[in-house]
C-alpha cells in the first residue's frame, strides 16, 4: 500500500510540495478571515442537573446565567451614606444594561453579608443574562465605567466571577504558549542539529511540524464559528504538533538516510515508506484513537482538546507521508549536505548505538534480573494514583498573582463564608402550589431537614427572607389577607406556581461543600422533588460524569489499540504486551502527578501552590494522549524487530537488533518531546504546568525504562510466542494487506533513478 504511495510521491514530488504550500496559504487565510472565538469555559456537563438549574434560574426566575462580582475597597465604613451614594451611582450603567437581569447589593437586599469583616469593603453581584464569551465582552464594556466612577472617590475595584476568571485564563494561556515556544523551538533546532549534523536534515522535521500546527489552529478557529472550542485546544495543538510532527519526521529522515546508503533515491524513499512510513501511519492512528476517547466524557472543553489533538496528529501523519517524502525525493543525496561541525561529534551515518547495543546484550543475557526490579519500580511509582482527588478547577487554576483569583479568594476570606456563592435549589411541589397549606408545610419540612445538615449555616426562602418572613402565610393562603407590597416583588422572584427557589449558605470549603450537595441530594421529601445547582453542584456533576465515562473510554482505547497493533504486526500476543507496558508507564507518570500537584512536592521549585486536588481534565487527557504516544515508540521499535525476525527467524537476535537500531532515534525523539512538553511547565497556570509535567515524565519513563528495558526483557522471555497468531487471523491480516511484514525491496528494482 505505502510502497505504491511512495512511488507516486517520488514521481510527483514537486506537485506534492506545491499542494502542501497551497494548503499552508489556505490555512493562513482561514485564520485571518474566517476565525471564530475560542472559549475558556466548557468544563461542566451542559446536560447535568446543575446546568439545568442554571438554565431554569435564568428562564423562570430571572436570576441570570453568569455572575459578575464587583468588589469595592474603601477607607471608610460602608455604613457611611456617602459610600452607598458613590457605589450605587457607579453601578447605574450596569443596572441599566439590558443584558443584566439584576444587581444585588447590601442595600437593596438588606444582607449584611455583602460587607467585609472590617466594614470597609463591599461587593455587588451582577446577574448576567448572557453566557461565556458574551459575558466577557459585557464585563469589558461595563467594568471600566464602574472603575472610572469610584476611583476618584478613593475606592479600588476588583472583579470576580466567571467572566473575570475566564479573561485571566485566556491571558495566561497566551502567555504560556509564547513562553513555551520561545524555549522549545530553539532547543528543538539544537537537538535536530545534534542528531543529524546537517542543516537540511534538521530543517525538514520543523517544516512538517509547522504545517501541522498552522493547519490545525486554522481548523479549530473555523470550527469555533459553529461550536464551542476551548482556548486550551491551542496548547494541545502546539504541544502535539511540535512533538509528533518532529518525531515522525525524525523517524522518516533517519530511515531514509540509512536506506540511501544502500541504493538510489527512489529505492530509499519507497523502502522508507514501506517500513517507517507504515509504522508512522499506524502509530498516528493509535494516537488518534486514544484522543477519540475524550468524547466519552461530557465536558465540551475536554472534547475540544481531544478533537484538536486528533486534527494535529492527522495532519502530522498526512504531511509526514506526503510533503516530507516529496522533499526527501527532491533532496536525494543532498540531504547530507551543509554539515554542521559540532565539537566532539564524529561524523557517522550509522544508526546503531553502542550504548543501546550494550543495553540490549545485557537485557538478553539477564531478562529476569531486568524485568522484576523494573516492574516493581513502575508499580510502586503508580501507587499514589490510587488516592487521586479530582476537581473541575476554579480560580485556583490561576497563578497566585492573577487578579480574579485574588478577588475570588478575598470573597471567602474577607467576607462571611459562602455568602457570595450560595447553593441554589429549585424545589417543586408535586400536587399543589407553593402558596397553599400543603405546599408551605412541605417546603417547611424540607427547609428544616436542610438546616440540620453539617456545614449549612443558613437557608434562604420565602419563609426565611427578612422581607417575607413577617407575612402571615396561613392567612394568605386562606384568602384572609394579601401579600404586602414590600414582599410582592420578592415573592414573584422566589415562587413560580408549584416551584420555588431556595438558596443555601454553607461555611464549608471544597470537599465539605461537595458533601453538602451530596447530602442535599440524599434528602427525599414527601410530595415534592428538587434539583441542586451552583458551583459546588457543578463540581459534583463534573466528577461524577468523568467517573461514569471512564470505563467505556478505557475499553474503547484498549480494544482499539489492540486491533490496530494486531493488524500492524499480525500477532495476537504483542498487542497485549504493548498495552500492559503502556498502562504501567502511564500509571507511573500519573502517580508522580499526584505526588507533585496534589501533595505539593517540589511546588516551590515548580512555582505553584498545591490545592490537594488535580484538575479533572488533566489525568483524562494525559491518559488519552499517552496511550497513543507510547505506541509511537512501540510501533517503531517492533517494526525493526519484526523485519529482522522475518529475515532470520531468531527472536533473541531480532530483539537485540531492533533495540540497537531504534534506541538512538527513540532517544532523540524523546528528547524533542521532552523539550516540547517540558517547556509548558514554564506556564504560570497550573492546568498547563501540570499537563506539561505529566507528559514530560511519561515520555522519559516510556523511552528509557519501558522501551529500553521492560519491552526487550519481556520479548526475550516470550520468545517465538511474540509472533504467534491463529491461522485465521494470519490469513485475514495478510488478505487485508495491513501487516507490517512485506517482502523487501530488491536492489535495482528502480533502475538508476535519482532525484532531480
Amino acid at each position: 500500500m505505502l510502497s505504491s504511495w511512495g512511488s507516486f510521491v517520488y514521481r510527483r514530488r514537486r506537485l506534492v510540495v506545491a499542494l502542501s504550500g497551497l494548503s499552508l496559504v489556505a490555512a493562513i487565510l482561514l485564520m485571518v478571515f474566517a476565525a471564530g472565538s475560542l472559549s475558556s469555559s466548557g468544563f461542566v456537563d451542559k446536560q447535568s442537573e446543575s446546568q439545568q438549574v442554571a438554565a431554569q434560574l435564568a428562564d423562570d426566575f430571572g436570576r441570570g446565567r453568569e455572575q459578575l462580582v464587583f468588589i469595592f475597597d474603601g477607607t471608610i465604613s460602608v455604613s457611611d451614606p456617602t459610600v452607598q451614594a458613590t457605589i450605587e451611582s457607579a453601578l447605574q450603567p450596569v443596572i441599566a444594561d439590558p443584558r443584566v437581569t439584576q444587581v444585588l447589593t447590601t442595600w437593596n437586599t438588606g444582607n449584611p453579608a455583602f460587607v467585609s469583616h472590617d466594614g470597609k469593603s463591599t461587593f455587588a453581584v451582577a446577574l448576567l443574562n448572557v453566557e461565556d464569551d458574551e459575558a466577557l465582552d459585557l464585563m469589558d464594556a461595563l467594568s471600566p465605567l464602574v472603575a472610572k466612577s469610584v476611583e476618584p472617590a478613593g475606592f479600588t475595584l476588583s472583579l470576580a466571577g466567571f467572566p473575570a476568571i475566564g479573561k485571566d485564563i485566556a491571558h495566561e494561556v497566551e502567555e504560556g504558549i509564547l513562553r513555551a515556544e520561545t524555549v522549545s523551538v530553539p532547543l528543538t533546532i539544537v537537538i535536530q542539529l545534534l542528531v543529524f549534523g546537517t542543516l537540511i536534515a534538521a530543517g525538514l522535521p520543523l517544516l512538517v511540524a509547522g504545517l501541522a500546527i498552522i493547519g490545525s489552529i486554522a481548523g479549530i478557529l473555523v470550527m469555533a464559528n459553529v461550536s464551542d472550542q476551548s482556548i486550551f485546544a491551542v496548547n494541545i495543538i502546539s504541544m502535539l504538533g511540535l512533538a509528533l510532527g518532529v518525531d515522525y519526521s525524525l523517524f522518516m529522515v533517519s530511515r531514509f538516510r540509512e536506506e540511501l546508503a544502500n541504493g538510489n533515491t527512489e529505492y530509499a524513499l519507497i523502502r522508507t515508506m514501506r517500513t517507517t512510513g507504515k509504522a508512522i501511519l499506524f502509530s498516528g492512528l493509535t494516537v488518534i484513537f486514544g484522543l477519540a476517547a475524550t468524547f466519552f466524557f461530557p465536558l465540551p472543553a475536554l472534547q475540544s482538546m481531544g478533537l484538536s489533538g486528533m486534527i494535529v496528529v492527522a495532519l502530522a501523519v498526512i504531511y509526514g507521508l506526503s510533503f516530507l517524502p516529496a522533499m526527501l525525493a527532491i533532496s536525494g543525496e543532498r540531504i547530507n549536505r551543509y554539515a554542521v561541525r559540532i565539537p566532539g561529534r564524529k561524523s557517522s551515518e550509522k544508526s546503531e548505538s553502542r550504548f543501546w547495543g550494550v543495553v540490549a546484550n545485557t537485557v538478553m543475557r539477564r531478562p529476569v534480573w531486568v524485568l522484576v526490579p523494573v516492574l516493581a519500580i513502575l508499580i510502586l511509582a503508580g501507587a499514589p494514583f490510587l488516592r487521586l482527588e479530582l476537581t473541575p478547577g476554579g480560580p485556583d487554576v490561576l497563578p497566585d498573582h492573577a487578579p480574579s483569583r485574588i478577588a475570588s479568594e478575598r470573597l471567602e476570606s474577607d467576607f462571611p463564608t459562602g455568602e457570595a456563592d450560595p447553593i441554589p435549589v429549585i424545589f417543586t411541589i408535586s400536587d399543589s402550589e407553593v402558596l397553599t397549606p400543603v405546599g408551605l408545610s412541605t417546603l417547611q419540612a424540607f427547609i428544616e431537614q436542610t438546616e440540620s445538615l453539617p456545614n449549612v449555616t443558613r437557608v434562604e426562602s420565602i419563609l426565611t427572607d427578612p422581607v417575607t418572613a413577617s407575612v402571615n402565610w396561613q392567612a394568605l393562603v386562606a384568602g384572609e389577607t394579601d401579600i404586602p407590597a414590600a414582599a410582592k416583588s420578592l415573592v414573584d422572584q422566589l415562587v413560580h406556581a408549584n416551584t420555588t427557589l431556595i438558596q443555601i449558605v454553607s461555611d464549608g470549603e471544597n470537599d465539605e461543600l461537595e458533601k453538602v450537595v451530596r447530602d442535599l441530594r440524599g434528602i427525599e421529601p414527601v410530595g415534592a422533588s428538587f434539583q441542586v445547582g451552583g458551583s459546588a453542584a457543578s463540581s459534583v456533576d463534573t466528577i461524577d460524569g468523568i467517573k461514569a465515562g471512564l470505563p467505556t473510554a478505557l475499553i474503547f482505547v484498549i480494544l482499539g489499540s489492540y486491533f490496530i497493533l494486531l493488524f500492524t504486526f499480525g500477532s495476537v500476543i504483542l498487542p497485549i504486551k504493548a498495552i500492559l507496558m503502556t498502562l504501567l508507564s502511564i500509571s507511573a507518570s500519573l502517580g508522580a502527578l499526584v505526588l507533585v500537584f496534589q501533595d505539593g512536592r517540589f511546588e516551590n521549585l515548580l512555582g505553584f501552590t498545591a490545592t490537594g486536588e488535580i484538575i479533572s481534565t488533566t489525568p483524562i487527557l494525559m491518559f488519552c494522549i499517552l496511550f497513543g504516544l507510547s505506541m509511537d515508540y512501540e510501533v517503531l521499535m517492533l517494526t525493526r524487530i519484526q523485519e529482522e525476525y522475518q529475515r532470520t527467524g531468531d527472536n533473541e537476535a531480532s530483539v537485540s537488533f531492533g533495540l540497537q537500531r531504534t534506541g538512538k532515534v527513540i532517544t532523540s525523539a524523546a528528547a524533542i518531546m521532552v523539550v516540547a512538553f517540558g517547556a509548558f511547565m514554564l506556564a504560570d497556570i497550573v492546568i498547563i504546568k501540570s499537563f506539561g509535567f505529566g507528559l514530560t515524565l511519561a515520555v522519559l519513563i516510556d523511552a528509557t525504562i519501558v522501551r529500553g528495558l521492560l519491552v526487550p526483557a519481556t520479548m526475550r522471555l516470550l520468545g517465538d510466542l511474540n509472533w504467534w497468531a491463529p491461522q485465521p487471523v494470519t490469513r485475514l491480516v495478510n488478505r487485508l494487506g495491513l501487516s507490517h511484514g512485506e517482502s523487501p525491496v530488491t536492489d535495482g528494482a528502480f533502475g538508476s533513478a535519482t532525484a532531480d
